[in-house]
């Protein structure tokens, strides 16, 4: 079902809670429609400044109608669901779009973004741009398709769960990881999965990329390697531990090509 669209004032106060659709309305120009947003909502910088309402799948009735907003706008991973029965009780909507899960959809996003926000000149140029730079990134990749694939393990930690999650296949960061010329560590299919110390050293990683929030409670790849497990893999043992943005890889966007570009120098240094 198409999405409504926003008629353009200050009377339209948005509480988003997606760290995609947070970005996508920052790139099309449309954040002064934001008051709030969720927890790990982080890139573009500047989206700090405003207020966050929790975790996304921990969020709070009293926090998001606080906000006094005109619609809760979400990619639909969100939670719990009484809360959001209780937000839409006392008459504030709840949008829910489609995340993208390929370029091509997350560019549709972008522009039903663009409409929605009536920025949908805005929405066009930046989709023009992020395929006119995905294009000869993805050509580039073309080189790795014969030779060595090294072994990834993607560490992420989950802030609800308070535990190292390994990314695996299906994902997004698992399609860049394989652009890239690389091979995900885990067999598993799914997004997620928990990690103990016996599955990360039975995957035997040449690359350990951990993301942002995981990688800084040790604070450099020497450090890393205290997380149990990570000593006994050939990753630690040649220090090849890397560390990235989870905006940079766990959905499609604008800064897909460069963050591409990025793990393959990591992959293939030299080549």
């Amino acid at each position: 079902m198409p999405a409504r669209s926003l008629a353009a004032g200050p009377g339209n106060r948005v509480v988003c809670v997606s760290k995609q659709i947070n970005e996508f309305v920052f790139d099309i120009g449309a954040q002064s429609h934001l008051v709030a947003r969720d927890l790990t909502s982080i890139f573009p910088p500047q989206i700090r400044k405003l207020p966050s309402v929790g975790y996304h799948r921990a969020l709070s009735a009293e926090g998001i109608i606080s906000m006094r907003p005109s619609v809760l706008l979400t990619d639909g991973n969100v939670g719990p669901e009484p809360v959001l029965a209780q937000v839409r009780s006392v008459g504030i909507p709840v949008e829910t779009m489609e995340p993208g899960k390929t370029p091509e959809t997350a560019q549709e996003l972008m522009l039903r973004l663009g409409a929605y926000f009536g920025r949908e000149a805005a929405a066009k140029a930046v989709v023009a741009r992020w395929r006119a730079e995905m294009k000869p990134a993805l050509a580039a990749m073309a080189r790795y398709t014969t030779g060595p694939k090294p072994r990834v393990l993607m560490i992420h930690f989950g802030q609800i769960v308070n535990n190292y999650l390994g990314v695996t296949r299906g994902s997004t960061a698992d399609q860049i990881i394989t652009w890239a010329g690389g091979v995900n560590a885990l067999d598993q299919m799914g997004g997620m999965s928990r990690l103990t110390p016996e599955i990360i050293a039975r995957s035997a990683p040449d690359i350990i990329i951990a993301t942002d929030v995981g990688f800084d409670r040790y604070g450099s790849p020497a450090k890393f390697r205290e997380l149990p497990g990570v000593a006994l893999t050939p990753a630690a043992k040649s220090l090849r531990i890397h560390r990235i943005d989870e905006t940079e890889i766990m959905y499609f966007g604008p800064r897909t090509p460069a963050a591409l570009r990025k793990i393959a120098g990591w992959l293939h240094p030299g080549r």
